[in-house]
């Protein structure tokens, strides 16, 4: 009988490590919209940055937040949207994430471009796309 206890103990063990290890990723749940600097848009400047931020145990506020690589006029942007971002996250231990911004631009010129279109894939991923200041013309 006690062999039995002591078998079904380990496997519920067991199954806590296997559920504990399989649980989702922390969750963003607030943030403040991410922008295209708009000296990079006026200079036709696109491409991708990739960062990594640790998230401290139990802490939903992302430190220690780099650029790994990507053009520095969208760097500052990037880094700074990630810094505002807040977590739901239930993690004990301390742990290292990437995300990745794709700034990119439409190509279409108009008078005062508005925000840039974001996609959210999750926050591994982010998209943004705005559009083209129209050149100034001073007579």
């Amino acid at each position: 009988m006690t062999n039995r206890i002591i078998k079904l103990l380990c496997f519920l063990i067991v199954v806590h490590c296997i559920t504990a290890a399989a649980q989702t990723e922390p969750k963003l749940v607030t943030l403040n919209m991410p922008t295209y600097p708009a000296l990079a848009r006026q200079a036709r400047v696109k491409g991708v940055v990739k960062l990594t931020f640790v998230l401290p145990g139990n802490s939903g506020e992302p430190a220690t937040v780099e650029a790994v690589s990507g053009h520095p006029l969208l760097n500052g942007a990037a880094i700074e949207s990630v810094k505002s971002w807040r977590f739901e996250n239930h993690y004990a231990v301390e742990r290292k994430y990437e995300t990745t911004f794709r700034y990119q631009l439409s190509e279409v010129e108009v008078p005062l471009p508005g925000s840039p279109t974001i996609t959210f894939k999750s926050f591994h991923q982010v998209d943004l796309v705005s559009d083209l200041a129209q050149p100034t013309v001073n007579y």
